[in-house]
């Protein structure tokens, strides 16, 4: 299951997620939302927050993979928070194939997580 988070706005969305999510979460939730705020932005933020995740079922695992290659570029940040080491190592994983960046979080760092988000990422480059 998955359920938007208040704090989030236009350009930086965030989901709590749990149970094993399915085919349905992405197609008629999670998809559908994404793809709204990837009409008025071009880079957006994403915060996961895992309480009780089990997982996906197979052709849920097929649409993260697919849709996270679709949007992959435009995603400018992504904060993931839980509390197994699975989930950490997860995190980790995807970051060589994430073009943004990504954090883990404990579940008890959601200030924090959003804090991180909404930071802008420094400039470089010569001052004049």
């Amino acid at each position: 299951m998955m359920m938007k988070l208040e704090q989030s706005s236009s350009d930086r969305l965030g989901f709590l997620v749990s149970g094993k999510l399915t085919d349905n979460d992405y197609k008629n939730f999670l998809i559908p939302q994404v793809r709204q705020a990837l009409l008025h932005h071009d880079r957006i933020r994403l915060l996961f927050l895992l309480e009780g995740f089990r997982g996906w079922e197979l052709q849920a695992a097929w649409d993260d993979l697919i849709f996270g290659l679709e949007i992959n570029h435009r995603v400018e940040r992504l904060a993931v928070l839980g509390s197994q080491e699975w989930e950490r190592w997860m995190a980790q994983l995807a970051k060589p194939f994430t073009y943004g960046e990504i954090q883990f979080y404990q579940l008890n760092q959601l200030e924090q997580a959003w804090q991180w988000i909404d930071q802008q990422p420094a400039v470089v480059g010569n001052a004049g």
